[in-house]
């Protein structure tokens, strides 16, 4: 691990568990934020490095600190507007949407403010779903690309720079047998046993405590099947399990986990919360040291890839033409199988395996 990977981790602690640093010499303040706006999370260690009384910032370097910080600040704000018009109309017609991620999650840090995050999430469900979507275009400001339709798992408004989603489901899972079994634990999780909170003065429904740690997982993972996780999605798994240490059903937890095949990647990222983040092992369900040598893989890829930021150029390069283009699409199943390999091998088969079923089952109905 290099000086400056060190330093981002020893800040990132003091900043989540809101403790004491422990660094010694002087802290390359350009490295480090460099990795953490890489990350995600780069206005956690802004905040801190503003209450620092020695081994600051420049004065340059701090200015612009300050600004990413306040304009992280007025986006929340931005969006918590939305959220109360969202909740307003909504529940004027008898619907109450579950919020997942953001402002669900932001409760679990020392100060909500500075968890970034970029959009409004609403579960409705399936049977409220159009008639939800119907009623969230009638706020004002709001754009969208027309009605929405029963493919995919949410719809989108735009409100300015501000995107909010309205899921019909939580997740997309491709694979029968396990969506499925999701299905079953959405009904538990988003209907059954949601949880209500405040959060700064409003009233929100958010998902049942189990259904939150595995859900902030389950997120985090499909981002690093497909598009790079990094370590402020991490973060919000570890924050969630603080949160909720000694309040988790963790029979239940456990069975989500086995029967989505996802136990050792839930291991794995573990290690490195405990490992890197300070997460204390006790409040790990179901910690096994023994998937160090599956973590420091899966860190390595971390480090590499960031939050969001994975890019690979001949995805982008589809060929004009029928064929040319089914034949890349075809490749970039195998693309993305050597991106996941590395890591977690028998995963990378499994969905390279239920990738091409899908591929050639919508070929034929094409056809």
């Amino acid at each position: 691990m290099s000086q400056p990977e060190t330093q981002y981790f020893a800040l990132l602690r003091a900043a989540l568990w809101d403790a004491p640093l422990c660094i010694d010499g002087p802290i390359d303040w350009k490295a480090v934020m460099q990795i953490a706006e890489f990350h995600g999370n780069s206005v956690l260690l802004s905040d801190l490095a503003a209450r620092m009384d020695d081994n600051e910032p420049s004065p340059q370097m701090f200015s612009r600190m300050q600004a990413a910080m306040r304009g992280n600040l007025m986006h929340q704000m931005d969006l918590k507007k939305i959220l109360v018009s969202a909740l307003k109309v909504l529940r004027q017609h008898n619907i109450e949407p579950v919020v997942l991620k953001g402002f669900g999650l932001a409760m679990f840090y020392p100060n909500p403010n500075l968890r970034q995050f970029g959009d409004i999430d609403l579960f409705v469900g399936l049977e409220n779903f159009h008639e939800a979507c119907k009623l969230l275009r009638t706020i004002p400001g709001g754009y969208n690309w027309g009605e929405e339709v029963d493919l995919g798992k949410h719809y989108n408004i735009e409100f300015g720079h501000h995107p909010m989603e309205i899921h019909r489901v939580s997740a997309d899972v491709e694979d029968a047998k396990e969506a499925e079994i999701y299905a079953a634990m959405e009904r538990d999780g988003l209907s059954e046993n949601v949880q209500r909170v405040d959060y700064e003065g409003l009233e929100l429904t958010i998902p049942s405590k189990e259904f939150m740690a595995f859900f902030t997982f389950f997120h985090a993972w499909h981002h690093f099947l497909t598009t790079g996780v990094g370590w402020r999605q991490i973060s919000d798994v570890a924050m969630t399990l603080h949160a909720y240490h000694g309040q988790l059903d963790c029979d239940k937890l456990r069975r989500w986990l086995v029967d989505m095949r996802l136990l050792k990647p839930w291991q794995a990222f573990g290690y490195l919360m405990v490992e890197q983040l300070g997460l204390p092992e006790a409040e790990m369900p179901f910690y096994d040291a023994s998937c160090r040598r599956i973590a420091r893989r899966l860190y390595r890829k971390v480090m590499k890839v960031g939050n969001f930021k994975r890019v690979n150029n001949f995805k982008f390069k589809s060929p004009k033409g029928r064929i040319g283009h089914k034949v890349h699409a075809f490749l970039c199943i195998f693309v993305d199988f050597f991106y996941r390999v590395t890591v977690f091998p028998s995963h990378a088969f499994r969905e390279m395996k239920v990738t091409l079923r899908m591929a050639l089952k919508k070929n034929m109905q094409k056809n």
